[in-house]
């Protein structure tokens, strides 16, 4: 008895009220294997699931009662061995899933028991309704097939479900996919066709502030910002007609707060009735990324603006990337007409197309050189300064007139003294043009890195908090299973000699005591790594754009967290102790994910500067030893690295944190230079010479604060950071 195979494509929908027959969804199957494993073993249904060879990895007590095969044997074996009769277009539809080629199969098959090896029509049991899909893992890839297996008793219906049948298999999906939506990461509505919210996930409830009863008693408009009651029948007009939208609004959360989403809206219809089902995503970190880039050009622009030149900036390919106002200015063009064209478009000097294809050619970094250009009809001499940036694959050429000091000799002395000044303006510029390039490219870096680390916290929550929940009912459990052993040992004390050996051997006393520590500590450990996601949300801090005030503190605690590993013994070197001595300090108004950079920086340089005496025994035993004789000491010490975090409150207006080590310490030629940008003592390869110079510009210029740093050699080194308190 055989049928062609049925194949439908699974697509993540929306219900409401009673459904016909769905397919289960793919953000379902994304599960992790322990997951799909505890659906398995708990479904009521026949159900399998076997890996990409098909051999089982768990059963459920129906496959087991239905098909006599318990789980210790199933586990580890194929699929062929317990039904070897299975036909030939199932284990392609098997094979189909496995590939990625099918979303899912069903079909209904003529079936031997297990045990049955050739097929006789005695042998043939009962058709049997098979479907199955693939599972993925927590990587996304394909883990193997969940099988559903039902035994159809009236062999002349066999393409038709029975009734039991469905109601197991729709309650099995709607359960799959009803987990999905409740746990997907974005917020999930579904709204009738007058607006009137119907269903919200937990995200949506979350991120808006809402209980769920609250959410059900509003519409689309009370939580979209920008789609007023009056404009919701057009937006259902233009949505019916296309089907789904993809847009960015704005969302209301409760308290009033507001936050930007991407929204892809999609039309539903069912039973006889209308749904609207609307998907957004957070996008405010997003465009506080962009928000920061814009303002970063802006200001590069206003740079080159301000240079008293013709700068243009040109790409490896020889075309303009753009042009300051002079320069546009000097051929009365507008600077956009520029972008994208062929150096020598406006004829102006072939002497400077030139020196751009020799400058790109050579390896140098940076050139002068004297050429004349035609500007307007007339030739003048430029001084052309010439820098690469972005790995060579870009330059920037600042022309400053020299016309006036060519003509006139006599005038020399104040010329020379005008090109020195120039020059000096142009060393400044381009200076500015560097630090500025690399604050752009650090903003780039720590935007990409603060959605990363958001991302990767928020991924990690989900399984710690679902594992962490799991366990405190585990513990109940077993609890109660060891209560249960209590209570039949108290009262049949005398069992038979096999469970009496069989409890010896177990030593059912040692399992007792040790299995509640086994518990405790997988919840010790359930708790350090919420403590450390915690940490990675303080530290990354992606969605302040704006200052606020913030818990000093808290974002000390958070950034020592995350290098609690480099505070460790390793490489020859003791651990470092870190001693905090924090102060009463008030809530300070700041850029939090901005200042949490700093202390990063702060305190990875006082870990090197540890872990480099650490590397160099010998020298830095010499200078301890040096510097404990001139104190009066025996020069015997133990050297025991130690890093301090001290905080304070300076006046009534502002507040010091104070991170010091007693590493080697600096020379004074040393200290004058370590804010100069990319300085470094370091070896090149693990240091950019960036970190500190990054972090006087986030404390002196974007929070008007002062760092210094006191340090002298073989006694360590002391950085201070201070900033005003402001308000709210």
């Amino acid at each position: 008895m055989q049928t062609k195979p049925v194949k439908q494509k699974i697509r993540l929908g929306m219900y409401a009220g009673p459904i016909a027959h769905q397919q289960p969804a793919e953000a379902a199957v994304s599960e992790s294997q322990e997951g799909f494993r505890r659906f398995v073993e708990r479904s009521a249904d026949a159900v399998a699931m076997v890996d990409c060879e098909m051999r089982y990895i768990c059963v459920s007590r129906r496959w087991q009662t239905d098909w006599g095969v318990c789980p210790s044997e199933a586990r580890g074996r194929t699929h062929g061995e317990f039904f070897p009769n299975i036909p030939e277009y199932w284990q392609q539809n098997a094979r189909a899933c496995l590939a990625g080629v099918l979303e899912y199969s069903e079909f209904v098959a003529a079936s031997s028991p297990p045990s049955v090896t050739e097929k006789t029509e005695e042998s043939v049991g009962a058709p049997v309704k098979w479907a199955f899909w693939p599972w993925k893992n927590s990587s996304g890839a394909i883990g193997g097939l969940i099988l559903f297996a039902e035994k159809i008793a009236d062999r002349t219906c066999h393409n038709t479900w029975t009734p039991n049948y469905q109601n197991r298999q729709l309650e099995t999906k709607l359960q799959l996919t009803q987990t999905a939506l409740d746990n997907a990461a974005d917020t999930v509505f579904l709204s009738t066709s007058d607006g009137k919210i119907c269903y919200a996930n937990k995200a949506a409830c979350d991120r808006g502030g809402y209980l769920e009863s609250e959410l059900l008693n509003l519409r689309m408009s009370d939580i979209d910002s920008q789609l007023s009651a009056s404009d919701w029948q057009a937006h259902w007009d233009q949505l019916k007609q296309q089907s789904n939208l993809t847009f960015e609004t704005t969302y209301q959360t409760k308290d009033g707060a507001s936050f930007s989403v991407e929204v892809q809206v999609n039309y539903l219809a069912y039973g006889g009735c209308e749904y609207c089902c609307a998907i957004a995503r957070d996008i405010s970190a997003r465009l506080a990324a962009q928000s920061a880039l814009v303002d970063a050009k802006e200001q590069l622009q206003a740079v080159l603006d301000a240079v008293p030149g013709l700068v243009s900036w040109v790409s490896s390919d020889f075309r303009y990337l753009g042009v300051n106002r002079h320069l546009a200015n000097a051929y009365q063009m507008p600077g956009q007409v520029f972008v994208g064209q062929k150096i020598g478009f406006i004829q102006n000097s072939q002497k400077f197309n030139d020196l751009v294809y020799e400058f790109f050619a050579t390896s140098k970094k940076q050139m002068s050189q004297e050429i004349t250009v035609s500007v307007r009809g007339e030739n003048k001499n430029y001084l052309i300064v010439a820098q690469k940036y972005q790995r060579s694959t870009a330059a920037v050429f600042v022309g400053l007139d020299i016309t006036e000091s060519k003509q006139s000799l006599w005038a020399l002395q104040q010329s020379e003294e005008r090109l020195r000044l120039q020059a000096a303006k142009i060393e400044n510029t381009l200076l500015v043009l560097q630090k500025t390039q690399t604050q752009l490219i650090q903003i780039e870096k720590m935007s990409s890195l603060g959605q990363l680390v958001a991302g990767i916290a928020h991924e990690i929550n989900n399984p710690v908090s679902f594992i962490s929940g799991n366990v405190s009912h585990a513990t109940g459990y077993i609890q109660e299973l060891l209560r249960s052993i209590d209570l039949y040992q108290k009262h049949y004390p005398h069992p038979v000699a096999e469970i009496q050996n069989f409890m010896e051997e177990l030593d059912l006393e040692f399992i007792k005591k040790d299995l509640p520590k086994l518990l405790n500590s997988m919840k010790v450990g359930s708790q350090r790594i919420r403590d450390v996601v915690r940490s990675l949300r303080l530290f990354s801090r992606t969605d302040e754009a704006e200052m606020k005030t913030a818990d000093i503190h808290e974002g000390l605690d958070s950034t020592v967290l995350i290098l609690q590993n480099r505070l460790q013994a390793k490489g020859g070197r003791p651990g470092i102790s870190l001693i905090k001595e924090y102060g009463n300090l008030p809530r300070v108004r700041c850029y939090a994910g901005e200042l949490n950079q700093v202390f990063m920086h702060l305190l990875t340089n006082a870990i090197d500067a540890l872990e480099e005496g650490g590397r160099n025994p010998e020298k830095y035993s010499t200078m301890q030893s040096e510097s404990l004789l001139s104190a009066g000491g025996s020069g015997s010490e133990i050297f025991n690295p130690e890093i301090r975090i001290r905080t304070e409150v300076i006046g009534e207006s502002e507040v010091a944190i104070a991170i010091s080590d007693n590493g080697p310490g600096m020379t004074q030629e040393v200290l004058g230079c370590i804010f100069d940008p990319l300085f470094t003592t370091k070896c090149p390869t693990t240091s950019t010479g960036l970190g500190l110079a990054i972090s006087q510009h986030l404390v002196v210029e974007k929070h008007g604060g002062e760092l210094q740093c006191i340090s002298r050699l073989g006694e360590g080194t002391e950085l201070i950071v201070k900033l005003a308190i402001g308000n709210d």
